[in-house]
């Protein structure tokens, strides 16, 4: 689609260039007394899920962070903190406490699952503590990385190289809810026009409510629901909203992915 787009991808944009800021802006950063080191969290989505996630250590549970909240293909900002070895080492675990829900609507998520995975953290780059990622694949699977590159550099150690990008699948699932909205919009006018035609009288005392009590300003003209200039009123506000649904189903059509 070429105007219409998730907004994860606004979202994902704005956390590549606040990880770049991060990453080079955040000062050096000591050892801690009992051989680790505090890193920054953050986490990428490359699933059609939203989800959110607390790291925490396997066998300190005073050692945690996390708690940001990710939409589908998206990837989150800054947290703070975690405290890694400084030197890597076989069998370091961590509990991964993820919620995720799958996308009903373009502002509606549906039902929250929990669940908890023990993940280990793989061999440092370059053998340096780096930031932690908390990566969710395609597949729902979770797993931990330790690096101070992001999924583009060319030195990222993950198994997906590069920022999520949204599926085929995803964008059409997405594109159609944006299409249900459009439609039920103009179904809504159409319906509205029909019932000031035929049988006008319950529809424009609903409206006279309304109006009254959120644009009184609007309606102070007319005498009430009956007024036949105020029929002509609410008249012309459906139709102004069907031709604005209509063009809005046509441009949603034309930018089918």
């Amino acid at each position: 689609m070429k105007d219409i787009k998730p907004t994860n991808q606004c979202v994902l944009r704005g956390s590549r260039s606040l990880l770049v800021t991060g990453l080079f802006a955040l000062p050096a950063i000591g050892l801690c007394g009992n051989g680790t080191v505090p890193v920054s969290i953050h986490g990428v989505n490359y699933s059609g899920d939203d989800f959110s996630y607390v790291v925490e250590d396997a066998l300190d549970s005073s050692n945690k962070g996390g708690g940001e909240s990710i939409g589908p293909y998206e990837a989150g900002g800054i947290m703070c903190c975690y405290r890694l070895p400084q030197t890597w080492r076989r069998g370091v675990q961590i509990k991964v406490h993820t919620v995720h829900s799958a996308r009903l609507s373009p502002d509606k998520a549906g039902p929250e699952i929990a669940e908890t995975k023990v993940v280990e953290v793989p061999e440092y780059v370059d053998g340096k503590a780096g930031e932690l990622w908390v990566v969710r694949a395609a597949d729902g699977s979770l797993s931990v990385i330790s690096s101070d590159f992001q999924p583009d550099h060319a030195k990222w150690p993950g198994a997906v190289k590069g920022w999520p990008v949204p599926s085929l699948e995803y964008r059409r699932q997405r594109w159609g809810q944006y299409m249900k909205l459009a439609q039920d919009a103009l179904d809504t006018a159409n319906e509205a026009l029909d019932e000031l035609k035929n049988s006008p009288a319950e529809l424009l005392l609903e409206s006279w409510d309304v109006d009254r009590k959120y644009h009184a300003k609007l309606v102070e003209g007319f005498s009430g629901p009956e007024d036949v200039s105020y029929l002509e009123f609410v008249r012309k506000k459906f139709e102004k909203m069907k031709h604005n649904s209509e063009e809005k189903v046509r441009q949603v059509q034309e930018r089918r992915p």
